[in-house]
């Protein structure tokens, strides 16, 4: 750890700041165990008290996790649109302070399947724009999207580019329509093939895969999307009230 500039109070802010800055930065991973709090206190000069409130402050905001017996881990990354909030991938996790980084695929305009026509609400005849897309956060693949939009409700979305403009940010600031609530369908699966590899894991190894539909104003559904999540460094967070 560099403990440069630490010269300022109160002390334990300055530690929660040099951690939180590893785990956004990607060089702490989930998972990743840290340091003991006599080693961290050891190193920084201060009580094993404050260290102790440091890691708290981020155990509360769910970047690091405690076990007892073992020890203080980096938590894996959350889900978008926990606690009721009904927000995109991209701003759940720049909220966070994360880099992310967007790999399109495929941008295409298609006939729709029975399911997207079922889920959207749109003539079999309608045809939707079909965006796959690879979402990397501080380099590591993190979740491949493949997500099907009803263009009728905006059509500017077939000109912008997704890879610099983050599909929720387009649907509020171009299309000018607010997502005021979604509905996720999760299990759990083994990566095939084309999954595995997007995401640089196994086959056969779980993923999360989640099936979300995204509705405007008046209950009118804009977005279906599939979501192959890695399950070593994601974990969907549901809250019902």
């Amino acid at each position: 750890m560099d403990k440069n500039d630490f010269t300022k109070s109160p002390y334990y802010i300055q530690i929660r700041d040099v951690i939180y800055n590893k785990i956004i930065s990607g060089e702490y991973k989930a998972g990743d165990k840290l340091p003991s709090e006599d080693n961290l206190a050891e190193f920084f000069g201060v009580s094993r008290m404050t260290v102790c409130k440091a890691l708290t402050m981020l155990i509360n905001n769910d970047y690091l996790n405690r076990v007892q017996g073992k020890g203080t881990f980096v938590s894996k990354l959350r889900k978008e649109g926990s606690k009721l909030d009904v927000a995109g991938f991209s701003d759940s996790m720049v909220n966070k302070g994360f880099k992310v980084n967007t790999q399109v695929f495929l941008k295409e305009l298609e006939i729709p399947t029975k399911e997207i026509v079922r889920k959207l609400n749109i003539p079999f005849t309608q045809k939707v724009l079909h965006l796959k897309r690879l979402r990397v956060v501080n380099d590591e693949p993190i979740v491949v999207q493949d997500s099907y939009l009803n263009i009728k409700l905006c059509e500017e979305l077939v000109d912008i580019d997704f890879e610099n403009n983050p599909l929720y940010e387009t649907i509020r600031n171009i299309c000018k329509k607010d997502i005021i609530r979604a509905n996720d369908i999760i299990e759990a699966i083994s990566a095939e093939s084309e999954i595995s590899k997007l995401l640089d894991i196994k086959v056969g190894v779980p993923v999360l895969l989640t099936k979300r539909t995204a509705y405007i104003e008046n209950d009118i559904p804009i977005e279906f999307t599939y979501s192959w999540y890695r399950s070593d460094q994601y974990v969907l967070e549901v809250e019902y009230k």
